[in-house]
């Protein structure tokens, strides 16, 4: 694991955007084609400016595809799909850079128990079931996507994707990755971004606490992860 400490944000949002370019060329020089998986938020939407701007990443091997969801219609303000459509992918696709069809957004289906959950998890094991890179980014309480801390979510052990009705952050309810499912992954890069987020990091360096109470922790686990850091606003 490797930890950088930016002076400013916008230093973090442009080697967030470098470390997922680089580490997608290493996967994509092993296999035919890669996948990223990533979260929403308002970090995710400057990174997602800055890999726009990348011209080193070959997107036409590359599938999308988002790490965590709300439980809503991608018409929604609230999906993550949304955001990753809206801020990443459009324009890709209008560069001619980006097939279409490499996108793959969570749809959410109201008329199953799993929401949905089932159907993205086949999608996802058409390239072999697991995110060759994954972006994360730290909320204040340590969470990551929708894996929160002392909460049933992190100690879930499906093997991909869960839904919950009780997440500790609004709204309730959510899907995402399991912790499972993160832990295959080859590359993460993980961000602390703001003052808000100070106390986060101090506890995900904490080696007193378990993955249960920080699950952001669990980057640790994967032998090539990045975490970046701004605190400063």
């Amino acid at each position: 694991m490797k930890i950088s400490n930016k002076k400013n944000q916008e230093d973090l949002f442009l080697e967030a955007a470098d470390i997922i370019s680089t580490n997608l060329k290493k996967v994509l020089e092993i296999k035919e084609e890669a996948v990223l998986g990533v979260v929403g938020g308002r970090s995710a939407k400057r990174v997602f400016e800055e890999l726009k701007k990348n011209k080193e990443i070959d997107w036409d091997n590359i599938h999308l595809f988002v790490f965590d969801d709300r439980l809503v219609p991608m018409s929604d303000k609230e999906s993550n799909s949304a955001l990753l459509k809206k801020g990443l992918v459009d324009e890709l696709v209008k560069q001619d850079v980006l097939p279409k069809q490499n996108a793959h957004y969570f749809s959410y289906d109201e008329s199953v128990d799993d929401k949905g959950t089932k159907r993205y998890e086949e999608e996802l094991l058409r390239f072999n079931g697991v995110f060759d890179v994954v972006f994360l980014s730290s909320g204040e309480d340590g969470h990551i996507g929708a894996l929160y801390p002392n909460h049933h979510s992190i100690r879930d052990d499906s093997d991909y994707f869960i839904t919950m009705s009780d997440s500790p952050k609004p709204p309730a309810e959510r899907m995402s990755a399991s912790r499972n499912l993160l832990l295959k992954s080859k590359y993460a890069v993980l961000l602390f971004v703001g003052s808000s987020k100070k106390d986060a990091f101090n506890k995900f360096l904490d080696k007193t606490l378990d993955y249960h109470s920080m699950p952001a922790k669990y980057v640790e686990r994967i032998k090539n992860s990045f975490v970046l850091v701004s605190l400063e606003d």
